[in-house]
């Protein structure tokens, strides 16, 4: 391979580097959509429910259009990841049925999906043992899936409240 060719290889391969998805702040876009956590659940809001011990978030956008954020406490956390309209419409399917993935996925005979009326298009949770949790909250601009983790129902119901009142991602 000649000079000019490994130095152009080592160039695009540096530029590759510099725009892979990265962790950011919670308050900066992530890669190329402009997905933020604090416009699905702002650190403000998160820590009106759960109160302020809990680090974070911790963003990352593993594919344009889904986001993933977390918070974390001593013994306690929860996370959540966001797919907005293009990410939904690149796996070819519609929110309901992205809403509706989710949850089935962890349903079993001994866990059962209560829907929670009243809260956004349509919301979920399905108890995982162990003080675990499963809620999907379907939002107008897309779903969604949130993980908990010693978190009591009361504060769940909190966050998915909060969720469901963040101003829609454009």
């Amino acid at each position: 391979m000649s000079m000019d060719r490994t130095r152009l290889l080592a160039l695009s391969m540096a530029c590759a580097l510099g725009t892979a998805p990265v962790a950011a702040r919670p308050d900066q876009p992530a890669a190329d959509t402009g997905l933020r956590c604090d416009a699905v659940l702002s650190q403000a809001a998160a820590a009106a429910v759960v109160g302020d011990a809990y680090t974070g978030p911790s963003v990352d956008e593993p594919r344009p259009g889904f986001t993933r954020c977390e918070w974390q406490g001593d013994d306690s956390n929860f996370g959540f990841t966001f797919a907005n309209l293009k990410a939904i419409a690149d796996d070819e399917t519609t929110l309901a049925k992205a809403f509706d993935i989710d949850l089935q996925a962890v349903e079993s005979d001994g866990k059962k999906r209560e829907a929670l009326a009243g809260i956004a298009v349509n919301a979920a949770t399905v108890n995982l043992g162990d003080g675990a949790a499963l809620l999907e909250v379907q939002r107008p601009d897309g779903v969604v899936r949130m993980v908990l983790y010693k978190i009591d129902r009361e504060k769940m119901l909190g966050l998915a409240r909060a969720i469901a009142a963040a101003t829609p991602v454009p």
